[in-house]
């Protein structure tokens, strides 16, 4: 059985006010490789979408890129995750539209479950919201790091309940959106303020499984748990969202499962629709010389500036150029220290709210800063989407 695993789609994410910015290209890309290579499923390891409640345009796309896939008798499994679930699994929410269309080939995980498609056996765990246990009286006394064990531990029994009715005779993958405590958190840090309770890799493994295919970690990642040797697969977004991705490669992973012998093997798939980003670094006025202008013309682009270049003029029209050549210009950097220079305010010094916010946490020495600034950050970057999102209304 050949299946792709995909995740962190985060459609409609925007960035520095993209003009007609194709959000599709990079499921399009996967969509055509599923196609291409007549895989038999197509996985969704959760936030397919960037929010709960997407714009028509964007289901729309998704819609039209599921059709494609149902067509070809390719089954497609879709979990939710922290962007686009949601805290009350009995509330309903845009996915549950394909149920209601009752589409053979499409199933929405809302709530852990043992599926069975095309003969393997799929445990799906969607992303836990702890407020759930918090609603309920006999937890409400209880901290949020006690929360947090006692939401695992449900986790983990369940896990165990549902293996107990698998077909045995079948091979079995999980499929989650969680954090693991083994993984390495990326830049999605930055876009959500959930503060998560990272589940072990070792507590989560069985012998059952033979594949564990991840979402949530935006970053990359195979983690191999000790006790039976499974891999824990990130497939990582398929899109940059920052330019601390900028160097990333972004992709999917293909598996392929032997229901014989019930092991997998699977490899990493580029996406080359990934946005690219473009950071222009200026030391001496020898990098002016080095820039890669095809690049800039492509790539969100920004330019960072850590010395006082030597000839003015050819850096002013270097700004110029790069704001009117560049797919995207996402302003200058200036990290000089400061001084009366009368040419830095000859040009608009500009850096995103995220950086600003950023920089201002970094700069401050104020203890309850220190140690909260990425719950800080993630709140003003909450804050600054929802009052983004009430402005397109």
């Amino acid at each position: 059985m050949k299946l792709l695993h995909t995740g962190d789609l985060h459609l409609g994410f925007e960035v520095y006010r993209e003009e007609n910015h194709d959000y599709f290209k990079p499921l399009r890309y996967s969509v055509d490789y599923t196609i291409e290579k007549n895989f038999d499923l197509f996985i969704i390891a959760g936030d397919l979408f960037d929010r709960r409640d997407p714009s028509a345009f964007i289901q729309m796309g998704f819609a039209k890129e599921i059709k494609r896939l149902i067509d070809k008798g390719i089954e497609v499994l879709v979990i939710t995750g922290n962007h686009d679930g949601s805290p009350n699994p009995e509330r309903n929410i845009h996915l549950d539209i394909y149920k209601e269309l009752e589409l053979s080939g499409v199933k929405v995980s809302k709530r852990m479950e043992l599926l069975n498609i095309k003969g393997l056996n799929i445990i799906t765990v969607p992303y836990p919201f702890k407020r759930n246990l918090f609603a309920k009286d006999e937890y409400k006394e209880k901290t949020e790091g006690e929360i947090a064990i006692i939401m695992n531990d449900k986790i983990i029994q369940g896990i165990d309940l549902l293996l107990e009715k698998a077909d045995k005779s079948l091979p079995t993958i999980l499929v989650a959106h969680l954090p693991l405590l083994e993984g390495t958190v990326g830049e999605e840090v930055y876009s959500s303020f959930t503060v998560d309770a990272p589940v072990s890799i070792e507590a989560l493994d069985r012998d059952e499984f033979c594949y564990i295919a991840m979402g949530h970690f935006h970053k990359r990642q195979i983690l191999t748990s000790r006790r039976f040797d499974h891999p824990f697969v990130y497939s990582g977004s398929v899109d940059r969202i920052n330019f601390g991705e900028e160097i990333e490669e972004k992709g999917f992973f293909e598996v392929e499962i032997d229901k014989n012998s019930k092991a997998s093997s699977f490899a990493f798939v580029k996406n080359p629709y990934a946005r690219s980003y473009y950071s222009i670094h200026l030391k001496t006025d020898a990098d002016l010389e080095d820039i890669n202008w095809e690049k800039v013309k492509s790539s969100i682009t920004r330019v960072i500036v850590y010395n006082d270049m030597a000839d003015e003029n050819l850096f002013k029209k270097m700004i110029d150029q790069a704001k009117s050549d560049a797919l995207v210009f996402a302003g200058v950097e200036d990290k000089r220290a400061i001084n009366d220079s009368i040419t830095r305010a000859a040009f608009k010094i500009s850096i995103s709210p995220k950086e600003a916010i950023e920089k201002y946490l970094n700069l401050n020495n104020d203890q309850f800063i220190k140690e909260n600034k990425d719950k800080i950050l993630g709140k003003a970057l909450e804050i600054l989407s929802d009052v983004e999102h009430e402005s397109e209304k």
